[in-house]
């Protein structure tokens, strides 16, 4: 029985994991947390924290395993780069390659030299020299400061680059980067998406869209929804600077997703603007609502890809109006139930919840994931925007 050995198992892996026993291996998962929830889905688990690349490697060197995967995480994905520099088991772009996917700084000067467009940015490690520059580069102009090797929204904040708050804002970011170092850039106006493409020979053999949706924290994406707002014209001129990209990086065969904003350029077009990529599947489930609003198993695409098995046949049997919501609190305290108004229970495809009854919790703690169904853009967009009143965390 092949193995295959996924560097991570929070519940955003459950799919991955549930697709690799369907492709018939044996499925090991890692991380540093036993009580992660992928881990039950598994047939072994070994422990290891899969940021830390020597460990990692160390540990794969001892293994028989035929086919590594990443998990949701960034850190997963380099690490797993790096391990295949060695060890020749997946299919990974070498570390240097990802490393410029993955970081911030790099991305940015990356696509600043190949005419990619993308926001003006600039990096640091100083906060000293950062407020300088900054006041010089964009004075009077909205920004925003990241750290370059993080997700979800940590670190991140929104500034005028003469605000008081900047130097507090850069501290916030250097805080949250395990580099130390932080990329400040422009802030563009206009509608968030993803985009997520699965790449064979450098050519997108596959795409999905959504529209992303921010609302319990303005840079930590909180759902997603079907999306009618991308053209067939947005889709392809974004499909041609992604296979831009993976002639020029020579990516190998796998997942290339990307965070976009849909940007109004100077003569009044629309276009969809690349802020963040990476090469491995997204977080809080999002491959189950790919596959929900396309009618094609995701998990099992992206692993074909990477183990180097021919792809199923794409039969698309596409969703019009799929949503994928977080079920998050807006207060703390001692967590009793959650409440699903009569409204939206007819709407629901399918859910993950993982609260227990009795704990105590802080305001924006996560207690599930939901898919839901409706039959109409209209309906979706009421009920999405009104989710907070049709689903509840009630907490004394």
């Amino acid at each position: 029985m092949k193995k295959l050995f996924l560097a991570g198992a929070k519940f955003a892996d459950i799919p991955a994991i549930l697709a690799a026993k369907q492709l018939g291996y044996y499925v090991i998962t890692s991380g540093n947390d036993a009580n992660d929830l992928g881990h039950k889905y598994a047939n072994e688990v070994i422990l290891e924290d899969y940021s830390n690349k020597e460990a990692m490697l160390k540990l794969l060197e001892t293994l028989k395993v035929n086919v590594l995967i990443p998990s949701c995480d960034d850190y997963s994905l380099l690490t797993c780069s790096y391990i295949n520099d060695y060890l020749k088991i997946g299919n990974f772009d070498n570390f240097e390659t990802s490393k410029i996917i993955h970081h911030k700084n790099l991305w940015r000067e990356f696509c600043a030299k190949n005419n990619i467009i993308s926001p003006k940015a600039l990096s640091f490690n100083n906060p000293l020299e950062a407020i300088d520059s900054i006041k010089k580069n964009f004075a009077r102009k909205k920004i925003i400061i990241k750290p370059i090797d993080s997700a979800a929204g940590k670190g991140v904040s929104k500034n005028f680059g003469n605000d008081t708050s900047l130097k507090d804002n850069i501290e916030f970011a250097l805080e949250h980067s395990r580099s130390k170092k932080i990329v400040v850039e422009e802030f563009i106006e206009g509608s968030k998406h993803g985009f997520s493409t699965i790449l064979i020979n450098k050519k997108v053999v596959f795409y999905f869209y959504d529209n992303e949706q921010y609302d319990y924290k303005p840079f930590a994406v909180s759902g997603t929804t079907t999306s009618n707002i991308i053209t067939q014209k947005m889709a392809n001129d974004l499909i041609e600077e992604i296979e831009k990209i993976a002639d020029i990086l020579k990516l190998e065969d796998g997942i290339f997703h990307t965070q976009t904003i849909l940007k109004t350029m100077q003569d009044g077009s629309k276009k969809l603007v690349i802020i963040e990529a990476c090469r491995r599947a997204g977080g809080d489930l999002y491959s189950k609502f790919v596959s929900l609003s396309t009618g094609i198993d995701y998990p099992l695409l992206y692993i074909c890809s990477i183990a180097n098995i021919p792809l199923p046949k794409l039969e698309f049997k596409r969703k019009k109006f799929i949503a994928r919501q977080c079920i998050i609190s807006r207060q703390g305290g001692v967590l009793q139930d959650i409440i699903f108004n009569k409204n939206i229970k007819n709407n629901i495809l399918d859910l993950f919840l993982w609260y227990k009854k009795g704990e105590v919790i802080n305001s924006f703690y996560k207690a599930g994931i939901i898919f839901l169904e409706f039959s109409s853009q209209e309906e979706m967009e009421y009920k999405v925007q009104n989710l907070g009143n049709l689903i509840k965390i009630k907490t004394n």
